[in-house]
């Protein structure tokens, strides 16, 4: 019998602006067309490679970028190679090497996109997506079209609850990038963009913090401000551990699916898509309770 083989599926948060018109799928298609690539880390390179809107459902492609003009190592003889070897070498201007292919999906209705984060042995972090639509998202014929267009990778949920019932919590800070509530979200998203709509800001900071032995005893809004943040932002904390004041935080705790499975009896994109459903189920019950 094969091994079983494992999918992993995060999940980021697209929110264009109220005032314009919030059609992700032309976003997403238009920057596909654009064909932006964007560096994620060292020689590596994000972009939107296949994208399908009749269905939400596409391909993020990573690859590496090489200097060949750079020096080369000869492996044969465990030293610099020799310049009558490096002219014999020839790769066409436009291939580019280590190409890897992972599926994704939008879903509009909540502006949530899923992607395969770790597929048939190849990584994708969560963070190269969000520096790839961060960045790209930033292109000026996108910002004219939908405006400015905040893109957050979904945190973890329970990460946030972890942090919220810590013992001898000292202080907790709450970011939150602009949100975009949908019919799904409860009233706390919504005040919060209001807010930041009618002071014309992007950002909304809430930090709250205890001298007190006991620490903070955080309340049910600020629970709910917490839930918010993982998914628009990212929360951050402080408390005392055996008498250290230690940091805490989400940034690097993405929500995600993951799952085996058996090649032989279902696909890679059915299993995907069974993960991303999963995943977006997850989102919407935690987005009821704020």
């Amino acid at each position: 019998m094969a091994r079983p083989s494992k999918l992993e599926v995060s999940a980021i948060n697209i929110r264009i602006p109220n005032g314009q018109s919030r059609n992700y799928l032309a976003l997403i298609e238009r920057l596909f067309q654009k064909k932006l690539a964007v560096k994620v880390y060292g020689d590596s390179f994000v972009a939107i490679t296949q994208f399908d809107k009749s269905t939400g459902m596409g391909v993020i492609s990573k690859y590496s970028e090489i200097d060949i003009d750079g020096d080369w190592f000869d492996i044969e003889d465990f030293a610099p190679a020799a310049p009558e070897k490096i002219e014999e070498v020839s790769i066409p201007e436009a291939l580019r090497p280590n190409l890897s292919a992972f599926y994704f999906i939008i879903y509009e209705k909540m502006h949530i996109l899923c992607f395969e984060s770790y597929s048939e042995s190849k990584s994708l972090s969560a963070r190269s997506v969000e520096k790839y639509f961060k960045e790209s998202l930033k292109e000026k014929d996108l910002m004219s079209e939908f405006g400015f267009v905040a893109a957050d990778i979904v945190q973890s949920y329970n990460e946030v609850e972890r942090i919220i019932s810590l013992p001898s919590l000292r202080e907790l800070k709450i970011i939150i990038r602009r949100p975009n509530p949908d019919d799904i979200s409860g009233n706390l998203a919504a005040e919060i963009e209001e807010i930041l709509r009618e002071q014309n800001a992007e950002e909304y900071e809430e930090v709250t913090r205890s001298k007190d032995s006991d620490g903070l005893e955080p309340n049910e809004r600020t629970k709910k401000l917490a839930i918010i943040g993982a998914e628009n932002g990212e929360v951050q904390a402080k408390s005392i551990v055996n008498g250290v004041l230690v940091p805490h935080s989400t940034s690097d705790k993405p929500e995600k699916e993951v799952d085996t499975y058996n090649k032989d009896s279902m696909s890679t994109q059915s299993m995907f898509m069974k993960l991303s459903e999963r995943l977006v189920g997850k989102i919407e019950n935690w987005r009821v309770r704020t």
